[in-house]
């Protein structure tokens, strides 16, 4: 009876998610937050959300960390375009009897951004000291052996110049372990918070009431990118050395319409394996594919994914589990 709540509750949230038809497009701050780390998951089309695992499965889905080692290390890195850069960390540790403990951390570095005014739009000669991360606290554990549930706590900080502010979120997951063919069915809620008001005030250029008279408003409330994920995992081949899966997931986030991505990877011996993902409804490209290698307890990940007009940019991830 536990399994048929857990699983009808994954399906109603799921069906809630797909209910909206309207894109609110520009409606959510702590866009950073969205951006996916991870070579692996990156390079399978970010279909993640029942596949992923370990200390990584964080920025993902928080009920992947119960199934890592007793000592869990990752770093992750991103080229992004116009010069902007992300990373991540997170460490796990796993206890026997009480379950599973994480830190982790997601950072943004703009570069230098040099502050045009009106009066000088070419540059007032001052730079724009841009801060973006958020640090978080996650546990997760098996509720039975075919189920685990994952929670992270974390602290996020936007600053742009004198204006910025700081929130708590939460993410929440669960994973359910089929035994066919490896089925695993997961579901997380990203980015879930109160609205946030960045700190200041601003003059509107939209109104001549107030730009004519420097009058200044507070700023609007924002929500984050609340995100529910919905997807499934499950073994498509396996013999001797050879393994194929296929991933699908179904992604709602409360400033867009539903995207589905796909991925699927091959691995051969469980050391060298090939990635190739699509996200179905990506605004700016879709494609993306990368290659994975394992040597003892290290493993290397990378994934070279299309952005349309804005080009190509490389994830790169590296974990290390003992």
């Amino acid at each position: 009876m536990k399994k048929i709540i857990i699983i009808s509750l994954m399906l109603l949230l799921a069906a809630a998610a797909c209910a909206e038809a309207f894109a609110p497009v520009g409606t959510a701050t702590g866009q950073f937050l969205t951006i996916g780390v991870g070579g692996r998951e990156v390079a399978m089309g970010e279909a993640v959300t029942a596949l992923t695992e370990g200390s990584g499965s964080i920025f993902w889905n928080p009920a992947g960390v119960p199934d890592a080692d007793h000592h869990d290390l990752y770093a992750a890195y991103n080229q992004w375009p116009a010069g902007i850069h992300v990373g991540a960390l997170s460490y796990a540790y796993k206890h026997n009897s009480w379950g599973t403990f994480a830190v982790n951390a997601k950072y943004v570095n703009f570069g230098e951004l040099e502050i045009t005014t009106v009066e000088n739009p070419n540059g007032t000669g001052e730079m724009l000291q841009m801060s973006n991360y958020a640090i978080g606290l996650s546990y997760g554990r098996y509720l039975t052996d075919r189920v685990t549930m994952g929670l992270t706590a974390k602290l996020v900080n936007e600053k742009y110049g004198l204006n910025g502010y700081k929130t708590l979120a939460f993410d929440i997951g669960i994973i359910y372990r089929a035994p066919f063919r490896n089925l695993k069915i997961g579901m997380s809620i990203m980015n879930f918070s109160n609205k946030v008001q960045y700190s200041g005030t601003y003059i509107d250029y939209s109104n001549s009431k107030s730009y004519l008279t420097n009058t200044e408003f507070p700023f609007d409330y924002w929500s984050l990118p609340m995100t529910f994920r919905f997807g499934a995992v499950i073994d498509v081949y396996s013999s001797g050395p050879n393994k194929l899966i296929a991933a699908l997931d179904m992604v709602h986030p409360n400033d867009n319409i539903e995207q589905y991505n796909i991925g699927v990877e091959y691995a051969y011996d469980a050391k060298v394996f090939f990635r190739l993902g699509y996200k179905l409804t990506a605004d700016e490209g879709g494609f993306r594919t990368g290659i994975g290698l394992k040597w003892n307890r290290i493993v290397l990940d990378y994934a070279l994914c299309s952005m349309g007009d804005l080009g190509l940019t490389n994830r790169l991830s590296l974990g290390f589990k003992m």
